[in-house]
């Protein structure tokens, strides 16, 4: 996807939530959404910040300085992530108080003109979590941002809402950029675990296949090959997104019908040992990508 197309996504995505929260009641802003510990207001703050961050560092790595900040240090683990956040947007919260919508569009409207007026894609530029990335590579993570917590705010925490079909099309083929930020290790595994994904099918037009394979302590994806997976994953894409982003339970979507699981070692086994067997290997998968 051209950088115009993620950039008019991005505006587009900022707009259409600043529209609906700006119509709604103004106790809108205390509803629940699907991040259990933030309500929308505490998720707006959030996306707030994340553009002004974005357009800082854009603006650092232009000058030459895509590394972190004099005296950066934070918390380097997905837990110590996630709580960082937790507290620090409601924090942000509190501090716009009445300002909010109003921080919000302005954030994005400085963003936009910033990616407007942009020409070098390979810059580096700092993010706290992924370290140095390219200018580029941070447009897909702000539609990853609005993508997941647009859908965060309309679900209301029931789930019942569906992606951005535009979303998910440019959201899809970056989805790794999650593995990354949140794999939790663990020990190292005498054989590894893997899965294969052959997702797509869905209304949104989308399709991705990819091995995720597990030693444990690390993880690599790479493109389906010959040999036999573990476990054998088909959903749409919106399915797999919502999964993988922990708004839904990857067991609780195949009990809805919305995933197909098959393993190679279940020939022959009772259908009691089959749950088993993939049950075990779904929790597996959050527990070591378990979302921040």
């Amino acid at each position: 996807m051209k950088q115009a197309v993620k950039i008019a996504l991005i505006r587009r995505l900022a707009s259409d939530i600043h529209r609906a929260l700006a119509s709604a009641p103004a106790d809108a802003l205390s509803g629940p959404t699907a991040c259990n510990e933030w309500d929308v207001g505490t998720v707006v703050a959030h996306l707030t910040g994340g553009a002004m961050r974005q357009r800082d560092s854009m603006l650092r790595g232009r000058d030459g300085y895509g590394g972190p900040p004099e005296g950066t240090a934070g918390p380097t683990t997905p837990d110590q992530v996630q709580q960082r956040n937790a507290l620090s947007n409601r924090q942000f919260r509190a501090e716009l108080g009445d300002t909010l919508l109003e921080r919000f569009q302005d954030a994005y409207a400085a963003l936009d003109d910033l990616l407007q007026d942009w020409t070098d894609w390979t810059i580096g530029c700092w993010h706290q979590r992924r370290g140095t990335m390219s200018a580029d590579s941070y447009l897909d993570l702000r539609i990853q941002e609005l993508v997941i917590h647009d859908w965060d705010m309309r679900s209301g925490g029931t789930g019942q809402a569906s992606m951005d079909a535009e979303g998910v099309i440019a959201l899809l083929p970056h989805s790794q950029m999650w593995y990354d930020l949140c794999f939790r290790p663990t020990a190292h595994l005498l054989r590894p675990v893997v899965y294969r994904f052959d997702v797509g099918g869905g209304p949104e037009g989308a399709s991705l296949q990819h091995d995720v394979i597990v030693t444990g302590d690390h993880f690599t994806v790479q493109r389906p090959d010959a040999h036999a997976a573990d476990l054998m994953i088909t959903c749409s894409a919106e399915t797999y997104l919502l999964c993988l982003y922990g708004r839904v339970e990857w067991i609780a979507a195949r009990q809805a019908g919305c995933l197909h699981v098959v393993s190679h070692s279940d020939a022959g086994l009772d259908p009691e040992m089959k749950e088993t067997i993939y049950n075990d290997h779904l929790h597996s998968f959050r527990e070591w990508f378990g979302g921040l």
